[in-house]
């Protein structure tokens, strides 16, 4: 390999590589085979055109986009390897010279990772968090869980209240006309839960089995049916039936039938200690974040446009998997959502620049620290990972590729160097 930098200004590099003449007569077979059995000349079957004939019909030309595609990537990667360079972008391609028996030479413009100047990010100050869990957090807890655990009663002596669950007919219409999506028969809604538009459920409270009656609602100006958003609708409804729910009492019944534990104080205690782990972690987190902040807030880059719009499309793509996960489609989502691709990119846009910050800070430090993460510790974390996926260590271990494997030991410098930032900072008692 034969790699040139030719200039580099901040971000934006121009390289060079030439590429052999033996390499390039790799993926000039590769584009004839690819072809031949759709080219054929007088006096010769399909496939069975020499290529020799083929390129003197049409010009050696013919196979080198092909030829390109094919060999490009792999002499392209060693090129950057060779060169030590951090890409964070596609290349823009340009040819110097492609012949037959001579090779190639490629020029590539690419945006590589920014130059990070550190500032402070030992002896940072971060007011501590409270982690503290009151009798209040404790009971709250509980009464989720009694909720939960409610018996369902049919009320037939007073009217509706929030709280209970009602069976309605409805019948939507705005100026008269029925929409669509706004009729239903046999709807069981719970008052109160604002599973429907606001002021749709107050105005059931109060009323008895067997009326029928007219309320009056305006849809959100950003509901996700366009024709329906800003408007007034009106919608008669007719109540079916009213449910309450009866909650078990709080003894140790309750705690035997809802817990491993025999006793409500038993439980309680139980619940106290998990509520306790969940909010120091939580209260860890926060402080980390503060820390994270005020250590980028120290540092000067400047971060290409390209890095904070990988990490806007790898967030997409994380969010559709998760959508599609739930068996519905992106267009669904954002037909139902009101929204679209344009608009939910930008609510990741803040986001993914404190990602990009964050992450270029802490690979900085890492390296500034000159932390190390031994191949000891990088198996044992691969084994974890595989175990979290109910995979065997050593099944683990033979199965992933060595570019996941770097990502890895990559990932674990960056948590060793925000490991840094927060055993050298200064927690302040609030």
């Amino acid at each position: 390999m034969n790699a040139t930098l030719i200039s580099k200004e901040k971000t934006a590099v121009k390289l060079s590589f030439e590429v052999s003449a033996e390499v390039l007569e790799q993926g000039m077979a590769f584009a004839y085979n690819k072809h031949k059995n759709n080219l054929s000349l007088p006096g010769f079957r399909k496939g069975k055109v020499p290529r020799k004939l083929i390129e003197a019909q049409y010009g050696e030309g013919f196979f080198y986009e092909d030829a390109i595609n094919h060999i490009f990537p792999d002499e392209y990667m060693a090129a950057v390897k060779e060169l030590g360079l951090d890409v964070v972008s596609a290349p823009t391609l340009d040819i110097d010279y492609i012949q037959s028996g001579k090779g190639a030479k490629f020029i590539c413009d690419v945006t590589v990772k920014p130059e990070v100047e550190l500032g402070q990010y030992k002896g940072l100050e971060v007011e501590k968090v409270s982690a503290e869990v009151t009798d209040e957090d404790v009971m709250k807890e509980l009464e989720k869980v009694q909720k939960q655990n409610a018996r369902k009663v049919e009320v037939t002596d007073r009217a509706a209240q929030l709280g209970d669950v009602v069976n309605i007919d409805y019948l939507g219409s705005v100026d008269g006309v029925a929409f669509d999506g706004g009729k239903a028969e046999g709807f069981d809604l719970e008052l109160g839960s604002h599973s429907f538009i606001e002021g749709f459920e107050d105005q059931i409270v109060g009323h008895n089995i067997g009326e029928e009656f007219d309320i009056n609602v305006t849809f959100p100006e950003a509901y996700h049916a366009p024709e329906l958003a800003g408007k007034a609708a009106v919608f008669a409804i007719k109540v079916n039936g009213i449910t309450a729910k009866e909650l078990p009492e709080l003894n140790d019944a309750f705690a035997e039938d809802v817990s491993e534990f025999s006793t409500l104080d038993e439980y309680k205690a139980d619940i106290l200690a998990k509520l306790a782990a969940e909010k120091t972690e939580k209260a860890k987190q926060l402080q980390g974040d503060k820390l994270l902040d005020a250590a980028v807030a120290n540092c000067k880059m400047e971060v290409p446009q390209v890095m904070y719009d990988n990490k806007i499309d790898s967030m997409m793509r994380e969010f559709e998997e998760n959508i599609v996960r739930q068996g519905l489609s992106m267009d669904v989502y954002y037909q139902y959502m009101g929204t679209n691709e344009e608009t939910m990119r930008e609510t990741f846009k803040d986001t993914s620049m404190k990602s990009v910050d964050a992450r270029l800070m802490l690979e900085a430090i890492a390296k500034a620290e000159n932390l190390v993460i031994s191949d000891e510790d990088l198996d044992a974390e691969v084994i974890k990972y595989g175990e979290s996926y109910g995979v065997d260590g050593k099944t683990m271990l033979d199965m992933i590729q060595e570019d996941d494997k770097n990502a890895l030991r990559q990932d674990m410098l960056v948590r060793a160097a925000m490991k840094v930032i927060e055993d050298n900072a200064v927690i302040k008692e609030a």
